[in-house]
């Protein structure tokens, strides 16, 4: 490869949209006004009622070859990210590299350029991801600050049960996370950035960058955002609480990938599911060290709660 063909190398943006009139356009253009690589995105819309998928399609029409519109019946924002992973895997089988994106964010131009450098220092055969911290903003992109920075060390593989570093949003990825999330998509899928964050920590690589490289737009239409510390309170008593999302997405993540897992991944993840059905394992989770939230007290004394509680 030369030089002039590593710094235009391709990355494929894959974005899902609903109802985003009013912020998919700004983002669109941060996107195409990526530094120093080529960019190419496909988008799949999970049937928008506003008038987004006429933005998409001028796009479409303005950049032919660039901008790929899927229309499709609403999934969710989860199962439509994945369908685009599927979709990509099978379309796109001349490209290495590629990356999540919300449709209400603003990316810096070296968004793409910084995860790329990272990346391409893993090995191509083994999945590798990148993420990075974000720059909060409200819907008139007004800095409310920076999330919380952690460090490549606050990775691990047991923590990875309950903790997901990578806001999707700054997810890059190679063709290796692609083709194995694309080939083993578990019955239950809860988040997207989750699924691939634990294909990364447990068959490769997942680089944590405390560089933001997004404007994270925090508003009142984000399907998924950082709600406040009373917002996070009244979620988990309102009903996530009572879901046990991280036992039903470590149970399917098993059941798909178990074939892939080293013994002693294996041996981690028995220890977690079925633990309400076991005095013995709820005792071990409860008193594990390792199996904990990094730098968050409110979260590991909710995790130890819904441990007791069998909710987690």
């Amino acid at each position: 490869m030369t030089e002039r063909e590593r710094e235009t190398e391709l990355v494929t943006v894959l974005m899902s949209t609903y109802n985003g009139e009013r912020y998919v356009a700004e983002q669109l253009e941060s996107i195409l006004g990526q530094r120093g690589v080529d960019v190419r995105l496909l988008v799949r819309d999970d049937a928008s009622t506003d008038t987004t998928r006429e933005i998409l399609r001028g796009y479409a029409e303005k950049y032919p070859g660039v901008i790929t519109v899927l229309e499709g019946d609403n999934k969710g924002f989860a199962m439509s990210f994945t369908e685009l992973v599927r979709e990509a895997a099978a379309r796109y089988r001349d490209c290495r590299y590629y990356a999540f994106s919300d449709q209400d964010d603003v990316w810096l131009p070296e968004k793409l350029s910084v995860g790329l450098a990272k990346l391409r220092e893993c090995d191509p055969a083994m999945p590798a991801g990148y993420c990075s911290n974000t720059i909060q903003v409200d819907a008139g992109l007004n800095r409310l600050g920076v999330f919380g920075v952690h460090s490549q060390d606050d990775i691990t593989r047991e923590r990875a049960l309950v903790q997901n570093f990578a806001t999707g949003c700054t997810m890059m990825f190679n063709r290796a996370a692609l083709e194995t999330y694309a080939g083993h998509v578990p019955s239950y899928v809860r988040a997207h950035d989750f699924l691939m964050y634990q294909i990364c920590v447990y068959f490769g690589t997942m680089l944590y960058d405390p560089e933001p490289h997004i404007l994270y737009r925090q508003h009142g239409d984000n399907q998924i955002g950082r709600p406040t510390a009373g917002g996070r309170m009244r979620n988990r008593l309102k009903g996530k609480f009572r879901l046990r999302v991280q036992e039903r997405q470590n149970e399917a993540f098993y059941e798909a990938f178990k074939g892939l897992m080293t013994d002693g991944d294996r041996r981690l993840f028995q220890k977690f599911i079925g633990y309400r059905r076991s005095l013995k394992k709820r005792a071990m989770l409860l008193a594990s060290r390792k199996i904990t939230c990094a730098h968050s007290l409110e979260r590991n004394f909710f995790l130890k709660l819904k441990i007791l509680l069998g909710r987690v």
